[in-house]
């Protein structure tokens, strides 16, 4: 009876680990190891090509045809820049990307900026830069199917680290736990009223699963030798 009772609370607590959702960050996408992209090209060319805006939400779809719902939550409309172009900042040069647009300038609207998939995953990345070449922050929020929070992720910008370098913030979560990221808010604050939450995003890149730093692996690795020493030894009583 008391083996049955040992081995049961041992179950329990890894059902409780499988269950409970755990995040990891990335620092590049390289690190994300992504299997599907957003591409913005299919919003259509750069605004200073067209001369138009696209309304918030706008429905697109990542590459392997999962759709999203993706805009502005204030409701305003948002632009398809390319680096170079549009957008004179640190992406490659020639990069797709999205621009929340700024209504002091009479472009688009502010963000927050949206990206609700139909089908949740893993992990989720993009790189991000904000319109004042100024220190900023940029958070993201992570929500599962229901609405709730899952996890919060901010960084620090890198303004104006050199036209065109390929040098922008990444921003990447993923959930260990499973493809629970069913949406992100993104966010920005750049100091400054009429700069805040003003800023572009490349290609947002998703995975089915997502994968854990080797820190998060040997930590995990540890943690359930120590479990099976303690179920060792008070089963040998």
């Amino acid at each position: 009876m008391r083996k049955f009772l040992l081995l049961t609370l041992a179950l329990l607590c890894f059902g409780a680990l499988a269950n409970a959702d755990s995040f990891t960050t990335y620092a590049t996408r390289a690190q994300q190891n992504p299997d599907d992209f957003i591409d913005w090209t299919q919003l259509g060319p750069d605004f200073t090509i067209s001369g138009t805006t696209i309304p918030s939400p706008q429905v697109v779809s990542t590459f392997n045809g999962n759709l999203a719902t993706v805009g502005n939550i204030t409701g305003g409309d948002f632009l398809r820049v390319d680096q170079g172009l549009g957008w004179g900042g640190s992406f490659d040069n020639g990069e797709a990307l999205i621009w929340t647009g700024n209504p002091n300038f009479g472009l688009g609207g502010f963000g927050p900026f949206s990206v609700a998939l139909q089908q949740p995953v893993a992990s989720v990345g993009f790189g991000i830069e904000a319109d004042e070449i100024a220190p900023f922050t940029a958070t993201t929020w992570a929500y599962d199917t229901n609405g709730n929070l899952l996890f919060t992720y901010t960084i620090n910008g890198n303004p104006n680290c050199g036209y065109g370098a390929g040098c922008e913030a990444f921003v990447g979560i993923g959930d260990l736990s499973g493809p629970n990221i069913a949406s992100v808010v993104i966010s920005t604050d750049s100091g400054d009223p009429f700069w805040n939450n003003d800023f572009a995003i490349d290609a947002i890149s998703t995975s089915a699963l997502a994968t854990p730093e080797p820190g998060s692996i040997a930590l995990l690795g540890s943690g359930l030798i120590g479990i099976a020493g303690v179920l060792r030894r008070k089963l040998a009583r």
